[in-house]
């Protein structure tokens, strides 16, 4: 997946945000386990009528012998205890089997113990027991054929791992192999995989993104083939050479490294991490596949689950960075990879207790859980990345939009009556809109203005009778002067509280389009603006205070206040002044920084009032929005301040290390634009937003300093934090 961009937040609020998460991954390793315990427990109440329970044990250190002295039970109320806390290598059970008229076979499961049988004395059974110290597998049957007397059972069991010992009675036709729900899964599993590679296979249109599927549908595979071949110890006994317990242990437990390696990889700026976990992994195996006795195979493991362990914690890590940069998807992530890591201790400590069943269970139950968070991330992505091409696609169309916006803007300036202005707005707006999309050179429209409560029509093209109160009430109801839906629009002008104009618009095309209804929204600005500053005003306004209105404007769409440009004003013309520059020259700097982020006017709203991480298409729009006020105000650059403003407006978000908006670098940034990049940061950081609190100004102050010659001129940035901490006191 592709490396995605990322925006600072505050980290003290983001390491608050990291506990609820924690809880999260907290609460699915509980409902993980939970719903293995009430299988379980429907399987042995399902399962009871067959198990043979009140065996007779007894430690021993004599190999194949039986022990003197009386014989302690174990039943599932009564577990096997060792005597005075010292576990010996061998253990004795026996029974007394009741006679039975049919044939039955007796499973025992054992973890991995060389066990003989003996039925009257007489030997029945032997798997290794006089040659191994470990076997490879847990299954072992015997057929009990029919009998009238009672019989003695006695079972000699070597104990290399743990006395797990299980017997019940099974009545299939071959005791050699008995399919048990856990080899089912596994088998489920791999079905499940190669079926969402077929399915993937044939629903990708891509090749990235049928790479990333197939990734997820094969480690779906390899998580049903590590069950099934870690299971197979437990259905028979055909596969009992010791070397079995070794290539059934290392697949399984590797599965956890596959979970890490697949988050891991979500974030390609570590790739080393990758390395070392795939390097762990090896060492893994490597040992575990080099142990020959039971003391080498338990530490063996106990380093495979360390390793795996610390691999988990760094994966944590990392996503825990992530999150407090708000990548994509990071809250996910950190959830996966701190369940992966709770998960993980928890199997651990099944592992060193020998709880086999649970510990498979767990491993690969949670392994499938994390591959099917990954697979959503990656259709997410995938989706979001479809999205993005549109975006792309329309904002690319929608940026030369804003020369024509630019063009509308200036030609209603030139209007000195209102009738030239109405006529002048009907002309500018079709020709917008036929601009912007050519069927649109059909649209019908109608202008009327209100005089004496009554509506008289000025202007009708193939609208036919319009009613005018309908559109005034829907204005009063709605509380919005700029109306439109997927066929029509309105733009409605007050004189004061009064409306005076309403111009309708009507058969328009594509009129759902974000970047048409955000056009739309921005010429109304300019109308409007431009209409109450000629004609409402007791006298015609300049360019610059109908830009600055039009500024105010963006800065309330942004969630931001009017009294954000008074402070970049201020700061900005103080800060000219220490840096030597005369009275003129930095009240002209200053007046035209409050003109920085005009061109948000022009950025469609539902990107500038999204809420959440924005996806690169839609930051290149809002970056976008410098290029806009550039075109904007540099269609008035024969006025040195509006002059100013275009180059401010182009170049305030560029950075001192070149690693800004249009890539310029140190002094070729020009100066009055690398004075308002200190002063805007510093404001919008002590200033509350709507998506943000207000930092103190020691930290905002020492973020200052902390990025002098990355994001700020040093000097100019010396200087500012000199002027803000003379001001403080």
């Amino acid at each position: 997946m592709k490396a995605i961009s990322f925006k600072k937040s505050d980290n003290h609020s983001e390491k608050r945000g990291a506990l609820p998460l924690f809880g999260v991954a907290l609460i699915i390793l509980i409902l993980t386990v939970a719903v293995y315990f009430v299988a379980d427990h429907v399987a042995q109440s399902y399962n009871a009528d067959d198990r043979v329970s009140n065996w007779g044990y007894q430690y021993t250190d004599k190999a194949g012998v039986a022990p003197d002295g009386e014989l302690r039970i174990f039943n599932a109320q009564n577990p096997i205890l060792t005597e005075g806390g010292v576990r010996k290598d061998n253990i004795y059970f026996s029974k007394m089997i009741e006679p039975s008229e049919d044939a039955a076979d007796l499973v025992l499961i054992t973890d991995y113990s060389p066990i003989k049988i003996k039925l009257n004395g007489k030997e029945i059974y032997n798997n290794q027991f006089d040659t191994n110290d470990f076997v490879g597998n847990c299954y072992n049957a015997i057929t009990l054929e029919p009998s009238t007397q009672e019989r003695q059972l006695e079972v000699f069991m070597k104990a290399p791992f743990s006395v797990r010992f299980e017997a019940y009675i099974d009545r299939t036709i071959s005791p050699s192999f008995k399919i048990s729900p856990g080899f089912i899964t596994g088998l489920a599993f791999m079905a499940a995989g190669l079926l969402a590679a077929v399915i993937f296979t044939i629903m990708s249109v891509s090749k990235r993104r049928l790479f990333r599927t197939l990734f997820v549908a094969g480690g779906v595979f390899y998580i049903g083939f590590a069950i099934a071949l870690h299971l197979l110890p437990e259905i028979t006994y055909v596969f009992n050479q010791p070397i079995w317990l070794r290539l059934t242990e290392v697949p399984v437990h590797l599965t956890y490294m596959l979970a890490l390696a697949f988050l891991n990889r979500l974030f390609k700026s570590h790739r080393k991490s990758g390395i070392a976990i795939l390097f762990a992994s090896l060492v893994s195996a490597v040992a575990v596949s080099a142990s020959f006795t039971p003391l080498m195979i338990k530490l063996s493991t106990g380093l495979m689950c360390l390793l795996t362990l610390a691999a988990a914690v760094y994966v944590t890590h990392v996503a825990m960075i992530q999150l407090e940069r708000r990548i994509q998807y990071a809250a996910l992530i950190f959830v996966m990879s701190v369940y992966c890591a709770m998960m993980l201790l928890f199997a651990g400590i099944l592992l060193i207790s020998r709880q086999r069943v649970l510990y498979i269970y767990n491993i690969a139950i949670s392994t499938a859980v994390i591959l099917g968070a990954i697979e959503y991330i990656y259709i997410a992505d995938y989706r979001f990345e479809i999205k993005n091409s549109r975006l792309r696609a329309q904002s690319s169309h929608y940026g030369s939009s804003v020369n024509y916006i630019s063009v509308f803007i200036r030609n209603i300036l030139q209007c000195d009556d209102k009738d030239r202005f109405y006529d002048t707005a009907v002309k500018e707006i079709l020709d917008l809109l036929t601009k912007y999309n050519h069927l649109n050179s059909d649209v019908n429209y109608c202008v009327a203005v209100k005089s004496n409560g009554e509506y008289r029509e000025t202007e009708n093209h193939g609208v036919g009778k319009c009613d005018y109160l309908i559109i005034e009430d829907n204005c009063v109801k709605n509380g919005k002067n700029c109306l439109f839906a997927e066929t029509y629009f309105e733009y409605i002008l007050h004189s004061g509280d009064e409306i005076e104009v309403i111009f309708h618009f009507e058969n328009i095309h594509e009129g759902t389009d974000v970047f048409f209804a955000s056009m739309l929204e921005a010429t109304y600005c300019g109308l409007d603006t431009t209409y109450q500053n000629t004609f409402h005003k007791g006298q015609k306004s300049s360019a610059n205070i109908i830009f600055t209105e039009l500024a105010e404007n963006a800065e309330l769409d942004n969630g931001c206040t009017v009294e954000h440009l008074n402070n970049i004003n201020r700061y900005t013309r103080e800060l000219c002044l220490r840096l030597g520059m005369d009275q003129d020259r930095a009240t002209r700097i200053g007046k035209a920084a409050e003109l920085h982020d005009l061109g948000k006017i022009a950025i469609p709203k539902n990107i500038i009032h999204k809420n959440g991480r924005l996806s690169e298409e839609e930051r290149v729009i809002i970056n976008s929005h410098t290029e806009f006020g550039y075109t904007i105000l540099s269609a008035y650059d024969s006025d040195p301040l509006m002059a100013t403003a275009a180059v401010i407006a182009r170049y305030h978000h560029e950075r001192y290390d070149g690693n800004g908006i249009n890539g310029l670098k140190g002094e070729s940034i020009p100066q009055e634009a690398r004075i308002v990049t200190v002063c805007d940061v510093y404001d919008a950081l002590v200033s509350e937003r709507t998506y943000k609190k207000a930092w103190a100004e020691e930290d905002a102050i020492r973020y200052l300093s902390d990025n002098e010659g990355k994001i700020f001129d040093p000097a100019i940035c010396e200087e500012f934090i000199v002027y803000l901490k003379e001001a403080k006191r």
